[in-house]
């Protein structure tokens, strides 16, 4: 048995799930989601490792709901344990809104602050925000190190890192900076495989339980694994280890109602500008990119530009006529829009229910993956 195993079955205790239901977290304060068996189950796992440890990791593949797992842990710590925050959640700045529409429609109770904006509008937050203005302080990881003085001060309750990837480096600023703050339990978010590369499977241990994973052992745990592949008893030891941190779930094994998906991919044609401007790329006529102050489109890379005109013409500066103006042009314009438009014209009229609208993963009613792509064709036209 390995050193590393031997201080995990000496600190970290057997888990055993929390008696933790639907209707308790509704008690609580969840509210507007139904969560599923295996959602509920991971929340469970979330509050015992709350319990015993000083962090986890959720990596479930994407689209079995990591966010509104998290959210159901924060409300149980809420409600059931008087813990009212401060929870810190650090995410990229494409999904910040999306966790910041989820938390106030799933926890109503918690109160959300949006850190971001410019240097003069953050200054305005700080001056005007204390320990009782907020609940959750949702931000992105450059506002985090920009600003760390700021986020230093507080004594958070929870950590949660989105798309946690970002801390596969131990000598990263980010992972040097969120070492220092002081956090009472870190969770990392990640749909991604992390056991691939154990260099950076350890950053990832090290950052949520540093008194197990020290920053010494990092090359000793990467040299005494690094057979785990071809020996099944290094392999059954690795898993020995990440059982009490790691929670790794794949759709085809919790979610066995959800059909097989179906890609579809169709091929549209060019609109005439787009057609126009194609040919103007492929010619290096740069005269055709100038705009009425004279600003030359640079178009140094043909192949990226050629994909930036199949999907939408006014990619490129200049090309929209002004006043810009919310119209059927926009759609006209670019012939992948015309085809997307008339495909959910038709599921819109009856073919599919509303719901299949929803391209996001609350949904499970829309199973056919559409790629919509335009021929990238380097000869002439």
């Amino acid at each position: 048995m390995s050193d590393i195993l031997g201080k995990i079955r000496n600190c970290i205790a057997e888990k055993k799930r929390t008696a933790l239901s639907q209707s308790d977290l509704e008690k609580f304060g969840l509210q507007g989601i139904q969560l599923r068996a295996y959602q509920l189950d991971g929340v469970q796992w979330l509050t015992q490792c709350l319990n015993d440890q000083q962090g986890c990791i959720l990596g479930d593949e994407m689209g079995l709901g990591k966010t509104c797992q998290t959210i159901s842990l924060l409300v149980y710590m809420s409600g059931a344990l008087g813990k009212k925050g401060p929870f810190l959640v650090l995410s990229p700045l494409s999904v910040m809104e999306n966790w910041r529409k989820e938390l106030e429609s799933f926890a109503p109770s918690l109160t959300v602050l949006c850190y971001k904006g410019d240097k003069e509008r953050r200054a305005e937050i700080q001056r005007e925000r204390t320990t009782n203005d907020f609940h959750v302080l949702l931000t992105t990881y450059e506002l985090c190190l920009k600003d760390e003085s700021f986020l230093k001060r507080w004594r958070w309750k929870v950590l949660v890192v989105d798309e946690a990837h970002r801390l596969k480096n131990q000598k990263s600023l980010l992972h040097q900076t969120l070492t220092q703050f002081s956090v009472g339990f870190r969770l990392l978010l990640t749909g991604t495989p992390i056991q691939n590369n154990l260099q950076e499977l350890y950053s990832l241990l090290s950052f949520i339980q540093p008194s197990i994973f020290t920053p010494e052992e990092s090359d000793n745990f990467v040299n005494s694994y690094s057979n785990v592949q071809s020996q099944p008893a290094l392999a059954s030891e690795l898993q020995s280890i990440l059982e009490p941190f790691l929670l790794r779930r794949v759709k085809s094994e919790v979610a066995l109602d959800l059909p097989k998906k179906t890609e579809l991919v169709v091929y549209h044609g060019m609109s005439a500008l787009q057609k126009k401007y194609y040919k103007a790329i492929l010619t290096r006529d740069y005269e055709a990119f100038v705009n009425e102050q004279g600003s030359k489109n640079r178009l140094l890379n043909i192949l990226m530009n050629l994909r930036k005109c199949v999907d939408h013409p006014y990619l490129f500066d200049g090309v929209e006529p002004e006043p810009f103006q919310i119209g059927e042009h926009l759609v006209e314009a670019s012939g992948k829009l015309c085809l997307l438009d008339n495909i959910l014209a038709f599921l819109h009229k009856g073919w599919a229910c509303p719901q299949c609208l929803l391209f996001g993963s609350t949904s499970w009613h829309f199973m056919v993956s559409l790629k919509i792509k335009g021929n990238i064709n380097t000869r002439r036209i």
